[in-house]
């Protein structure tokens, strides 16, 4: 019951971090970690962001795994092929995630988790602070090193229409 409850979301925050292509073993290990552990969270409430700091958790392994195996980490840019017919409005979102992918393949673990859960998850920095187990200050700032490494790699004709920064 509670792998269907929430097995859409876990994978949407992994596929958020690293990529299709891994996000269901991701998705699988956080779940198996959470079984294994589940006398844990006393308060039914607690679940969900317990088992997202699971899944964060797990992303991050899973990354660090693959840039000590050498394995590039590859986020899928083919959204394009899968649109039914009829939508042709999907070439600007193409372009977007072909520039932004290789420049978010190159943050660190840490930065990809908060910009996910931040932009591609839609949780308050205080929400992801707690995901990730730190201060709010800290994930502010991961946040803005995220932002500044994206800049950086995308340069600034590609970056004049990014995402504000939360306060």
């Amino acid at each position: 019951m509670l792998v269907e409850q929430h097995a859409a979301v876990t994978y949407r925050l992994a596929a958020a971090i690293v990529g299709e292509t891994d996000a269901r073993d991701v998705a699988q290990e956080a779940f198996v970690a959470a079984w294994q552990q589940l006398p844990r969270p006393r308060d039914a409430d607690a679940f969900a962001p317990w088992l997202r700091r699971i899944c964060v958790n797990r992303c991050r392994n899973w990354l660090r795994s693959l840039n000590r195996r050498g394995r590039p980490t590859s986020l899928a840019t083919d959204e394009a092929a899968r649109l039914p017919d009829g939508h042709r409005d999907f070439r600007g979102a193409v372009e977007a995630r072909m520039v932004l992918a290789p420049a978010f393949e190159a943050l660190s673990a840490d930065q990809r988790a908060v910009l996910a859960l931040h932009y591609s998850m839609g949780y308050s920095i205080a929400e992801t602070a707690d995901a990730l187990d730190l201060r709010v200050g800290t994930a502010r700032s991961r946040l803005n090193a995220g932002l500044a490494a994206l800049r950086t790699a995308i340069g600034p004709d590609e970056a004049a229409g990014e995402p504000e920064v939360a306060s």
